[in-house]
């Protein structure tokens, strides 16, 4: 596996997945519902202002900013994934929303001018994004004097069973997903709040925020588990996907009594732990 996880291979695993993310958006939202919202209370949208969101994928999170915003105001729906901004227009519209613009934009190369916007937001990307402190000095860059940025990314692996089980399943099958975790572009490489602390400081915000926000997935029983997992769960759907149906079977033998612990009668409730920063633009 290689040290630093690559933006090309993300964006094309990212994209694949795209269709099945506007599939589920809404459960995508309600899922994670309590860090969307604790990421819009700490950039504190008012009326009249210029939010960006990125990494958005379909959009849910940044039009909780856009209805704070009002019809004088802006937000800036953005992702690496043309697929995803797609995505996030269709939203848009289904909402109403005459106030959000849909972009694509690299978080490591932000197409906007010096000390643009008042608000910067993203939830579950920051980690995926290979150069990391690239992209906090972008947002630093393009807020303005006392902007807040708040993003949220997540805890280690142990603090989530909705990804490790499955992941366990798989490794314990021969089958590795792609990349290492812990590397930058992993999905558990800003899991501490050390990290996000030492981040956001030499980007030179101020003011560094980080709280965990816990809660949980909840399916109707395995098959609905796998069958979501297996489309919506980026570089891990993409794997599965390529698998044959032996193996499939293997893994999932693997994985089912693994889920004992979390298993309500025939239901599952898999806990879920984010990891939650706010800095201000000093």
């Amino acid at each position: 596996m290689s040290e630093t996880n690559s933006a090309e291979e993300a964006l094309r695993q990212w994209s694949a997945v795209a269709a099945a993310w506007d599939k589920h958006r809404d459960r995508l939202f309600s899922d994670v519902r309590s860090v969307s919202d604790w990421l819009v209370e700490e950039v504190d949208p008012q009326p009249g202002q210029t939010v960006l969101e990125l990494t958005a994928g379909p959009g849910e999170t940044g039009f909780l900013v856009a209805a704070r915003l009002g019809r004088s105001g802006l937000l800036i729906s953005s992702d690496f994934a043309p697929e995803m901004v797609a995505a996030a227009r269709r939203g848009a519209s289904d909402h109403g929303l005459d106030n959000v613009e849909c972009r694509v934009i690299d978080a490591q190369r932000i197409d906007l001018p010096d000390n643009s916007v008042d608000g910067a937001l993203s939830q579950f990307g920051l980690m995926l994004v290979p150069e990391q402190e690239r992209a906090v000095a972008e947002v630093r860059r393009v807020l303005r004097l006392g902007g807040r940025f708040s993003y949220a990314t997540w805890a280690p692996p142990d603090r989530n069973p909705w990804i490790f089980q499955i992941v366990a399943a798989l490794l314990q099958n021969g089958v590795a997903p792609p990349g290492d975790p812990f590397a930058p572009g992993g999905l558990f490489s800003l899991s501490t709040a050390e990290r996000n602390q030492e981040l956001a400081s030499a980007a030179g915000f101020s003011d560094v925020i980080v709280e965990e926000i816990t809660g949980a997935m909840r399916f109707d029983g395995v098959n609905e588990y796998w069958s979501y997992m297996a489309e919506v769960a980026g570089p891990v759907a993409e794997l599965i996907g390529s698998l044959e149906s032996e193996r499939i079977d293997a893994i999932r033998a693997t994985l089912e009594p693994s889920l004992e612990p979390y298993k309500s009668g025939s239901a599952l409730e898999l806990p879920l732990a984010a990891v939650a920063t706010r800095a201000v633009s000093g």
